[in-house]
C-alpha cells in the first residue's frame, strides 16, 4: 500500500520523540498524520476523525498506557494495524503480537527507540499484507434445543468419530479419541462444537457418553475378532464425577462386551480448578479398577491441569495442542513439551502430544523421542467404516512387512 495513501496516528508523551516520528512518516510520503501526547485523547481524536490505518505507542506512558489503548480502540475497530516504539525483549514483543492478534489487529513490528528511518519505511512496507481477521465464531443453532437433542438421541442420530494418537516413528494408529457427530435430518452432521455445550446444558452428557461408549465398545469388539487391537479414549466431564451412576454403568457395559476396561480410557480436562469430592474420587477409582486408563488432557496448558495431576489417579497425560502452534520458532514451547515427556517418563506414565499439524513438528516431535501424536497432519476425525478401512490396511502392511 503506498505510504502516501496511509491514515497514521502518532500517541507519545514526549514532545521532541513525538515531533520526530511525524517528521520521519512526512519524510516517508504519508500525508495523513495525527498526533497525541496521551493515549486518552488519542481516543477522543479517533472519535473525531474515524479510523485509522496505523497507530504508533509507547507501551510506557502516563495515565492510560499503550496497551489499554490498543485494547480500547481495536474494541471501537479505530486502528487496522499496530506499531510499538519501546524497544521490546523477545518475550515480551510475542505477548504483544498475540495480544493484538487476538484483537483481530495485525502487529506490524516493534519499531524501537529513537525511531530509525528505514525501521519505519519498513514497517510502512508490511502494511501490503492483509490484516488478520478476527477468530471464526461457532454459528449458533437457534434451531434446536433440548426436546431437539432428546429426539435425536431418541433416533440414535449421534455417530461416533475417531480422531486416531498414532506412533509418532511409523504413524500407525495406536488409539482413538471418540467424538460425537450429529447427523441432524435438517442441518446435516454437525461437528460436536455445534451442540456438546447445549448437551451439557442439559444434563445430557452421561446419555451422550454411554451412547458413544456402546458404539465404539461394539466397533472394538468387532475388530478385535480380526486381530486388530486399539484403545478407545473418551471425554469425561468434571460434573459427571458428583455420582456413582455413570462409573456403574460403564462397568455394566464393559461386561455387557466382555471388556476387562483394558484398551479403554477416558480423558479429563480441569478448565477451571476442580476440588475432588470423596464420591469424585470414588468414580475415578472405580474407573482404574476395572482396567481403564485415566487421561489428564490439555496438560501444561493452566495451572489446574498441573493441580489435578497431583491429586488425581491419572495414568496418561495429553500435552495440549496450544504448544504446538508456535514449536518450530519458539524454545519455549518446545522446552514444555520436552519437560512433559521427561516427567510422563520418569513416572512410567503413557503420554500423547495433541496438535501435530505438519511435516516440520513432527521431526521435532521425533528428536524428542515423543511416542504418540495426534493432529491433523497424522489424521482427521474418521467415522467407523473409515477407521475400520485404515486399521485393516496398516495390519495388512505389518504382515506383508512381516
Amino acid at each position: 500500500m503506498p505510504a502516501d495513501s496511509l491514515s497514521v496516528l502518532i500517541v507519545e508523551n514526549h514532545a521532541f520523540q513525538r515531533s520526530i516520528a511525524v517528521k520521519m512518516l512526512g519524510q516517508l510520503g504519508c500525508r495523513q498524520v495525527f498526533e497525541s501526547a496521551y493515549a486518552a485523547e488519542a481516543l477522543v481524536l479517533l472519535q473525531q476523525i474515524g479510523s485509522v490505518d496505523i497507530v504508533v505507542c509507547d507501551l510506557r506512558m502516563e495515565g492510560m498506557d499503550g496497551l489499554e489503548f490498543i485494547q480500547r480502540a481495536a474494541q471501537m475497530a479505530l486502528i487496522k494495524h499496530g506499531v510499538v516504539s519501546c524497544g521490546l525483549h523477545s518475550d515480551l514483543r510475542r505477548g504483544v503480537v498475540q495480544m493484538v492478534t487476538l484483537l483481530g489487529l495485525s502487529f506490524l513490528g516493534d519499531a524501537g527507540k529513537p525511531l530509525q528511518i528505514e525501521t519505519l519505511r519498513h514497517l510502512l512496507e508490511t502494511t501490503g499484507l492483509p490484516a488478520p481477521l478476527p477468530q471464526a465464531t461457532v454459528p449458533e443453532l437457534h434451531s434446536v434445543n433440548e426436546s431437539d437433542i432428546r429426539r435425536g438421541m431418541a433416533n440414535k442420530e449421534f455417530y461416533a468419530f475417531y480422531v486416531p494418537r498414532c506412533d509418532v516413528l511409523s504413524g500407525a494408529i495406536k488409539g482413538v479419541d471418540v467424538v460425537a457427530h450429529w447427523d441432524h435430518p435438517l442441518q446435516g452432521l454437525l461437528a460436536p462444537s455445534l451442540f456438546m455445550p447445549m448437551i451439557e446444558r442439559c444434563g445430557l452428557l452421561d446419555e451422550m457418553l454411554l451412547a458413544m461408549l456402546d458404539q465404539g465398545l461394539e466397533l472394538q469388539r468387532e475388530l478385535m475378532g480380526q486381530g486388530i487391537g486399539f484403545r478407545l479414549t473418551f471425554a469425561l466431564h468434571t460434573t459427571q464425577l458428583a455420582s456413582r451412576y455413570l462409573s456403574l454403568r460403564i462397568k455394566s457395559l464393559l461386561q455387557f462386551y466382555r471388556s476387562a476396561g483394558m484398551g479403554i480410557g477416558f480423558e479429563l480436562t480441569p478448565h477451571q480448578l476442580f476440588k475432588p469430592s470423596a464420591m469424585a474420587l470414588e468414580s475415578l477409582i472405580r474407573l482404574r479398577l476395572l482396567g481403564c486408563d485415566l487421561s489428564l488432557g490439555d496438560f501444561g496448558a493452566n495451572h489446574a491441569s498441573l493441580q489435578q495431576f497431583c491429586q488425581l489417579p491419572f495414568n496418561h497425560l495429553k500435552v495440549a495442542g496450544l504448544f504446538m502452534a508456535d514449536l518450530e520458532s519458539q524454545p519455549r514451547s518446545q522446552a514444555v513439551i520436552k519437560s512433559s515427556l521427561t516427567l510422563a517418563g520418569a513416572l512410567g506414565l503413557g503420554v500423547t502430544v495433541a496438535g501435530v499439524e505438519s511435516a516440520a513438528q513432527h521431526l521435532i516431535l521425533l528428536d524428542m523421542k515423543c511416542p504418540q501424536g495426534q493432529g491433523r497432519y497424522f489424521a482427521p476425525a474418521l467415522s467407523r467404516d473409515e477407521l475400520s478401512r485404515r486399521l485393516a490396511a496398516s495390519q495388512t502392511v505389518q504382515r506383508l512387512d512381516g
